[in-house]
């Protein structure tokens, strides 16, 4: 259960009379087996501890001497997930990507929402309006939301109907993630909108962000793969969030409740996007 629900990467069952088989005759034939039950999302882990398990077994043989089979120690390596893996796996890396890219596209939809209007007078005309600037935030915060969950949904619609990822089966989960995911992609955007003075440097300034935070936090590479120091430098960034919620739906089939984390911290940084972001774009009204 603790590895099914991400709990440890994997654990291991020494059966009853491994010792006595050791001290006996060594590990031959007729010696139990041990079982090493693993969570196919993480390929390495699995390797590594039967790695050194045999290390340790050879050790003792070769310190005993006569008597030891030489033959290494039987491992049973059981997937506690028992589906193979292939559609959740490829859902894994298809949300990596559309988070990143979703960034990308809430960035550029922010610029063009923000930027251009405020170039070509048109942001000065809204404000005018009596709308204030927290509305203007408010609808263009709602528009970039309703594109990024149109863009997740249609990526991962052609990962189901492509490459077999079960969508249909966790769609609760999946909307959840991605109202949140897509709200706080279109406060970010808009809080570096407001920042930037002009399209280029906001283009500059976000490439830069948005692949750091897409490298730490697992869209290019799994954190799975990273050190544990890694790992936890990970959880700073919006992506790992969004990528841990993502492996519970489609991975763990986590209940809803289980996404509670990820789902609190990313409404907690798309309300604190926003309320940076509407302090900076004070600049607009006083201009």
């Amino acid at each position: 259960r603790m590895v099914r629900r991400g709990d440890v990467p994997v654990a291991v069952i020494l059966p009853s009379g491994l010792g006595a088989a050791l001290e006996r005759e060594g590990l031959g034939q007729e010696a139990p087996g041990v079982s090493l039950l693993a969570d196919r999302s993480d390929p390495i882990a699995a390797h590594l501890v039967q790695g050194l398990m045999q290390k340790v077994v050879m050790t003792i043989e070769q310190r005993e001497g006569a008597g030891r089979s030489g033959m290494g120690l039987s491992v049973n390596v059981v997937d506690v997930m028992g589906n193979g893996g292939r559609g959740s796996l490829i859902s894994f890396y298809a949300a990596g990507i559309g988070v990143m890219f979703l960034l990308f596209s809430a960035v550029s939809g922010a610029g063009a929402a923000l930027l251009e209007e405020a170039e070509s007078g048109t942001l000065e005309r809204l404000l005018s309006s009596g709308i204030g600037m927290g509305g203007v935030l408010a609808g263009k915060w709602a528009f970039l939301t309703l594109v990024g969950i149109a863009q997740l949904t249609v990526m991962f619609l052609w990962a189901w109907a492509v490459f077999g990822v079960p969508l249909f089966q966790h769609v609760p989960g999946f909307l959840v993630m991605t109202c949140v995911t897509a709200g706080a992609a279109a406060a970010l955007g808009l809080l570096l909108a407001s920042f930037s003075r002009t399209r280029a440097q906001l283009s500059g300034f976000s490439t830069i962000l948005i692949l750091t935070m897409s490298a730490l936090g697992g869209s290019m590479v799994p954190r799975f793969l990273m050190s544990e120091g890694m790992q936890k430098v990970g959880l700073a960034t919006f992506n790992a969030w969004a990528l841990d919620g993502y492996l519970k739906v489609f991975w763990r089939d986590a209940p809803l409740f289980d996404l509670w984390p990820q789902v609190a911290v990313l409404t907690s940084l798309a309300a604190i996007f926003l309320a940076a972001g509407r302090l900076i774009a004070r600049r607009w009204e006083t201009a």
